[in-house]
């Protein structure tokens, strides 16, 4: 029931032997606009479940007949699609653990406020709503959709692909523009190999990197004695890349008395060597890529505005990575699959909870800086699922960001509080929370907190959940 992005509602089964409690759950399920029923025992869920569709079931672990435990192992078993939130009283958490162990979704300590469980439910709606986008995402990256290497299916993207299509059966200059980072070179290439010079050689050569005594020579070549070191005759890389395609990445980083020549052999095909007397004539598409906007460029008097004329009139612009929705996860996937494959070791899962802070964060440095991210967490991980823990600091520090305050008060009213029973009770939340989080597992949870794990583990003693 829900959708791709995480944002429909769910349907709710709810079973509990408990009237009061199954009643009024299913009233405040109702009221807050989800679908739910309820039913009083194991038997009665297992043939609702077989006989509807269903996404969340909430049962109590205690109940006559089949026991919260093993309903759970039944759907498990029966509905693997259905998430299972148990219902536990608290000097019963040890079991709710042994319930998390065996796959359940989360848990609620009774008594709890409704507040507790809606909010639950919606977490638990984006979820599933990011594993149904990492699902299909994968089953896309298997079917080798791409175009030229371009990855994306976000409407920005889409765009980008079809005039990377349709321009390159051109052999007039293109101009591709965007932040850096977010994959011009790519692009570039795209619109090399879909092209008719797809034979011929491409030839990259960034601006900002060559020194400037020496662009001229590294475009146009230059003869033998041309100047001090000049032992040989030297191509440059337009003579290099004849019937092929050149990419001047950085354009806007060329000197300016270089574009002099360069606009002659955009237009004419034709340059000198430096120390040369005799025109060279070359067949060369080229393809220039820029970091800023070169119609500022111009008139701040930092590039030639005939240069500007000839090279935009084929422009591609591509979008920063944090306008491409979905693309996040589906280039994170990709990256995830080639670090993996490269390192021999089989492609790993991206966990709904990775999903999350991959879609939360704004990605300043673009394709390349989710590039780097992942390979980061691909060695992190090793093998299994990635899960936030494996993620670079920076994308668990804004998932916490985003989640906003960890705790608020609301002591409007009160005139005194015992300080240290709410210390306990913030604790005790802390631990419920780090065990939800690592399966029952005290290395992981201990870790999560940054407790020594002895300690943690006599904080769960003393709480009554060791």
């Amino acid at each position: 029931m829900t959708d791709e992005s995480g944002s429909g509602v769910l349907r709710v089964l709810v079973v509990d032997d408990g009237r009061l409690v199954r009643e009024t759950t299913l009233r405040q399920l109702r009221e807050a606009g989800f679908p739910a029923e309820a039913v009083d025992n194991g038997y009665r869920a297992l043939d609702q479940l077989d006989g509807g569709d269903w996404d969340v079931v909430l049962c109590d672990l205690r109940m006559p007949g089949i026991d919260g435990l093993e309903l759970l192992k039944s759907i498990r078993m029966t509905h693997p699609e259905i998430d299972v939130i148990v219902m536990t009283a608290f000097g019963t958490v040890k079991t709710a653990v042994t319930a998390m162990q065996e796959g359940a979704a989360d848990y609620l300590t009774k008594p709890f406020h409704f507040q507790e469980l809606e909010h639950r439910l919606r977490t638990l709606a984006e979820l599933r709503g990011y594993r149904r986008q990492v699902t299909n995402l994968r089953a896309l990256l298997e079917s080798g959709s791409a175009t030229g290497g371009i990855l994306g299916r976000s409407p920005p993207m889409l765009e980008v692909m079809k005039l990377v299509h349709t321009f390159a059966e051109h052999s007039a200059p293109v101009l591709v523009t965007g932040e850096t980072g977010t994959g011009k070179e790519v692009v570039a290439r795209a619109l090399h190999e879909l092209g008719p010079r797809a034979k011929g050689p491409f030839v990259p050569i960034p601006c900002g990197a060559i020194p400037t005594d020496l662009a001229e020579s590294e475009l146009f070549g230059h003869e033998k004695g041309a100047f001090t070191g000049a032992t040989g005759l030297r191509m440059g890389a337009f003579e290099r890349a004849n019937h092929g395609t050149l990419l001047l990445d950085d354009i806007d980083d060329l000197p300016l008395g270089l574009q002099v020549k360069l606009l002659r052999a955009l237009q004419e095909g034709t340059f000198l060597r430096v120390g040369g007397s005799r025109e060279c004539t070359v067949d060369v598409r080229v393809i220039a890529t820029t970091k800023v906007e070169l119609g500022d460029a111009v008139a701040r008097g930092r590039f030639r505005d005939d240069v500007f004329y000839r090279l935009r009139a084929l422009e591609i612009r591509l979008p920063p990575l944090r306008d491409r929705g979905e693309d996040v996860l589906l280039l994170a996937q990709h990256y995830l699959r080639r670090f993996a494959h490269e390192s021999g070791r089989p492609d790993p899962m991206l966990s709904p909870e990775a999903a999350v802070s991959l879609r939360r964060y704004a990605w300043p440095g673009n394709v390349r800086e989710l590039r780097h991210a992942m390979e980061s967490a691909t060695t992190v991980c090793g093998t299994g699922t990635i899960v936030p823990e494996h993620l670079p600091s920076f994308l668990r520090s804004s998932r916490d960001e985003a989640s906003g305050d960890l705790f608020s008060l609301h002591l409007e009213g009160r005139e005194a509080v015992p300080m240290t029973e709410v210390v306990h009770r913030v604790e005790d939340a802390l631990i419920q929370w780090a065990m939800r989080k690592a399966g029952g597992q005290q290395s992981r949870a201990s870790e999560i907190l940054g407790l020594a794990r002895t300690t943690f583990q006599s904080k769960l003693s003393r709480n009554g959940m060791a």
